[in-house]
């Protein structure tokens, strides 16, 4: 194979001799020593090839590597977040065929960052300090752009609405059609390094792609592509297939195509033809260590958008909730009296909410510990159960497009205004009642059975669907919950229960859902932070 050796020069200044980097804001090669601008096409031509010299930098504390035309080291690893001078080494990588240069400068990146941050104020402080931004590193990031190409006979399903007078008009078409697909700049990240999560969410394209030159990694650092070629051939398939339904309906009018049938069948899939070509993409990455987890932000570096990690700070977390407890309590204390059977029946629909929160929020660290929204490539096979099945469902249901759904308001027409209508008077008469007998014992009885029998059935349900599911989180605080909502209920049929007992209730319903607001913060945090990464590469560094 044909080789570049970039690795072992730098670019020479044509007016002083000195070195050439690649400069953002100029979109050209800038002098170290003399700011002269130098154009790309001005610099030496490179022998093409497949393989690429470079310079490789590995992190002696996790193993990331990094490549570079550059033989500057750096202090600081973009992937642990260690404050280590990675090691050098002459290697070869694959020769990318295209690279989309960076355009958001250094300046702007950082700008982003803060702007983004703003709207955290419970972001630990770390995340806000200059030392933390200065830590931004521009890396490309090797993508694989397929082409996808594949003929066959489409069915589809066309529906269209519209309004004609006082009448609307719902519409469906059989679309049977010799469909060509023909698709390209489809885009998959292709390092196991960064994960496939936060590579969709920043929104990559081929716009502005340039031919590669090594020249356009003079200051900047690179992964190398680990990932095969062929490993989302499926999912590019689904990808193709999703953007021609999006052309049929266009072309067609429709307010929305679907897929009659499976994918493969209608469209002869197995015989699709793939071309894959590496690309690099820019990204601004910054990694913060806090304790064994690292927090990540990664910024596009051509368009500016930002997928950031941002955990909640412990100290600032229990601050607010004391003064908002402080305040809450001066309030009732100064203008409410609660009873304490209804002061019982108000801490368990609170900790009603708090399970749901809380069940939500193991549901979603679950997908993170299990790399849910990423494929298993030691197993050799895709393992999507993310955003890939989304994107395959799509292909195979059509795509809806925003505004065209029908509400119940518009089904019913003229009778949804008399439902309306009637159920607003129903609400009236009911918070009528409600309200007089808030005032009498027997009132408040009835209030406090009715709310606790509806909390316990709920929390009964809930409990039981996530007792067997493996992102169920802890059981015991719910339990406990549910027991003082059944204690509490069972004192009130009674007719003969202390108020030490509502009030002892009260109490562990307030705990157990205390525990879970903890337990919460504590799975946001691990959520919004990830493990710190070792590539394999430690133990023959060491």
């Amino acid at each position: 194979m044909a080789e570049s050796s970039a690795a072992t020069r730098r670019y020479g200044c044509p007016a002083c001799g000195g070195g050439l980097q690649y400069d953002i804001a100029s979109g050209k090669m800038k002098c170290d020593r003399c700011d002269t601008l130098t154009s790309l096409a001005d610099l030496p031509r490179e022998e093409p090839g497949d393989m690429l010299e470079v310079n490789e930098f590995h992190c002696p504390q996790c193993g990331a590597a990094v490549y570079s035309t550059d033989t500057e080291v750096t202090s600081f690893c973009s992937f642990c977040g260690s404050d280590v001078v990675l090691t050098g080494k002459l290697g070869r990588t694959r020769r990318p065929a295209y690279i989309v240069p960076f355009q958001v400068t250094r300046e702007k990146c950082e700008q982003a960052y803060r702007d983004h941050l703003k709207g955290y104020l419970l972001a630990p402080s770390a995340l806000k300090k200059a030392e933390t931004v200065s830590h931004f590193r521009p890396v490309y990031i090797p993508f694989w752009s397929y082409r996808v190409e594949a003929q066959g006979v489409a069915r589809l399903e066309g529906k269209k609405s519209y309004t004609r007078g006082d009448y609307r008009y719902d519409e469906t078409y059989d679309l049977t059609m010799d469909a060509v697909i023909s698709q390209k700049g489809i885009l998959y990240d292709a390092s196991t390094a960064f994960e496939d999560e936060t590579a969709a969410l920043l929104q990559h394209t081929m716009q502005q792609a340039e031919p590669f030159h090594p020249a356009y990694l003079s200051g900047f650092y690179a992964q190398g592509a680990d990932v095969p070629g062929e490993t989302y051939h499926q999912e590019a398939a689904a990808s193709a297939v999703r953007l021609f339904m999006d052309q049929v309906k266009e072309e067609t009018g429709m307010d929305s195509v679907e897929m009659k049938g499976d994918i493969e069948e209608n469209f002869g899939l197995p015989d699709a033809r793939y071309q894959e070509q590496l690309v690099m993409m820019p990204v601004w990455l910054l990694a913060h260590r806090q304790g064994d987890r690292v927090v990540y932000t990664a910024i596009n570096g051509r368009s500016g958008e930002v997928v950031c990690d941002v955990p909640v700070s412990n100290g600032k977390v229990a601050g607010v909730t004391l003064a908002l407890a402080a305040g809450l309590f001066f309030l009732l204390h100064q203008f409410v009296t609660l009873k304490p059977e209804l002061l019982m029946a108000l801490c368990a629909v609170v900790s009603l909410i708090i399970q749901y929160q809380f069940s939500g929020a193991q549901k979603l660290l679950f997908n993170r510990r299990t790399r849910a929204y990423e494929p298993d490539f030691a197993l050799g096979q895709r393992a999507f159960v993310g955003p890939a099945q989304a994107l395959l469902r799509k292909g195979k249901e059509g795509i809806s497009t925003r505004g065209t759904g029908e509400s119940a308001l518009e089904k019913l027409k003229g009778l949804g205004l008399i439902l309306l209508a009637v159920l607003g008077y129903a609400g009236i008469q009911a918070l009528s009642i409600l309200g007089s007998a808030f005032g009498t014992a027997g009132g408040r009885r009835m209030i406090v059975l009715l709310a606790l029998l509806g909390v316990l059935v709920t929390m009964g349900v809930h409990l039981a669907r996530r007792a067997g599911k493996e992102s169920r989180g802890p059981l015991w605080p719910r339990a406990l919950s549910l027991l003082a909502c059944l204690a509490g209920l069972v004192s009130v049929l009674s007719g003969q229960a202390e108020d030490l007992i509502y009030y002892g209730c009260a109490a562990a319903m307030l705990i157990s859902a205390g525990i879970e607001l903890v337990m919460i913060n504590r799975a946001h945090n691990e959520y919004a932070s990830r493990p710190t990464p070792f590539f394999g590469e430690k133990e023959a560094a060491a």
